[in-house]
């Protein structure tokens, strides 16, 4: 059985209110108007049997005349404004119906009409709209990812590979360094697998955040004390700057802050040689606290700043993959910040001249007792 059209069940509702008001007016008029006409005319004094007659056949005439008069222009305009009134408030529902469908069966590219009848429809409109361009972001972000990852594996597996077919035909010995070889590459492959996972779940805003509100210093402190032992190790010097600075308070999570410093801390070390000197230190902007990790390596040229934090970006051949990362540090440093209002930004002067990556979050109050933070 066929359903009928929004548009149909609102023009049938419309009628029957419509004929339900003039069968109501019309018993209204028939049992109680002749009733009233005849008392308010023996009132007057005037008690002839014939000329009551005429004087009510005459009021019943007039009065259906003029009520059959009204109500057919009443029905009339009542119809046609029944009808636009329905057409009106069914063409977005039934855009909205199709590109519901449309966005059902995976095609995010679509359009919805922002229509002007009413405040509801409007924010439906909008708000579909703003759903479909978020599905259809995050659709194009997992088709990048998997086409990124499925370049990014195929280095380890082919070094695993070629280790194993070695290891077969004997023209590789099997010694403790090419184990260690194909440890990497397994290690490698998991890191690289954890961290896609990580990224993504940053990017959607999927994670479970448990922000307090926590002093920047101490932030700072934690990181520099737990990788200042690789610094150690590879002869650059990590200066931490922060310890002035202990009343800047900022609400995050602060295991998640703890792996954006550390992710900033281990790009700055990956790509600062032996010799060098990378500094962290927080300072007040405005209403924002600013973390920079400055370090005195490689530089970025200024055109390339921002693709520093896309996923699996290495601007020249020192970024190779092969230099510990998985290429998503830094993008997910950067969507973890974002996901706790604030965002991370790199600056730097050009190749050879360093460069600085700043963390910037919302500064905040820190609370006395009982009493919770201001955002």
């Amino acid at each position: 059985m066929k359903r009928r059209s929004l548009a149909a069940r609102l023009f049938t509702a419309q009628l029957l209110v419509i004929a339900t008001t003039f069968i109501a007016l019309l018993v209204t008029v028939v049992l109680i108007a002749p009733g009233l006409f005849l008392h308010h005319l023996r009132m007057t004094g005037e008690d002839s049997p014939v000329v009551q007659l005429h004087a009510q056949e005459a009021f019943e005439t007039s009065v259906g005349l003029a009520l059959m008069a009204a109500a057919t222009v009443a029905i009339v305009a009542a119809i046609l404004l029944s009808w636009f009134l329905a057409r009106r408030v069914s063409r977005p529902i039934t855009q909205l119906a199709a590109s519901a469908e449309a966005v059902a069966h995976g095609n995010y590219d679509v359009v919805v009409t922002e229509t002007g009848f009413g405040t509801e429809l409007r924010t439906l409109s909008q708000s579909f709209q703003d759903m479909a361009d978020s599905l259809a972001t995050t659709d194009e972000a997992r088709t990048q990812m998997l086409s990124d990852l499925s370049h990014e594996i195929r280095t380890p597996l082919a070094t695993l590979e070629a280790h194993i077919d070695g290891l077969e035909d004997e023209v590789i010995p099997t010694t403790a360094a090419t184990y260690h070889v194909m440890r990497g590459q397994v290690h490698r492959l998991r890191r690289l697998a954890s961290d896609v996972r990580l990224a993504a779940q940053a990017q959607e805003h999927a994670l479970d955040l448990h922000p307090t509100a926590t002093k920047a210093s101490d932030l700072v402190h934690s990181a520099c004390a737990l990788y200042e032992p690789r610094y150690r190790d590879k002869g650059v010097l990590l200066d931490d700057r922060s310890r002035h600075d202990r009343e800047m308070v900022v609400r995050v999570d602060r295991d998640r802050m703890q792996q954006v410093l550390g992710n900033l801390l281990d790009n700055a070390l990956r790509h600062t040689p032996a010799g060098g000197t990378v500094s962290v230190g927080c300072h007040q902007n405005g209403q924002a606290v600013e973390i920079a990790v400055t370090d005195s390596g490689e530089g970025i040229d200024p055109a390339d700043v921002d693709r520093v934090f896309q996923r699996f970006q290495r601007l020249d051949t020192s970024r190779q993959s092969d230099s510990g990362g998985s290429g998503l540090g830094l993008t997910i440093a950067r969507a973890l910040v974002q996901s706790q209002h604030g965002d991370v930004t790199a600056h730097s002067a050009g190749l050879g001249t360093g460069s600085t990556f700043t963390i910037r979050l919302p500064q905040q109050t820190m609370p006395t007792k009982g009493t919770p933070p201001t955002r």
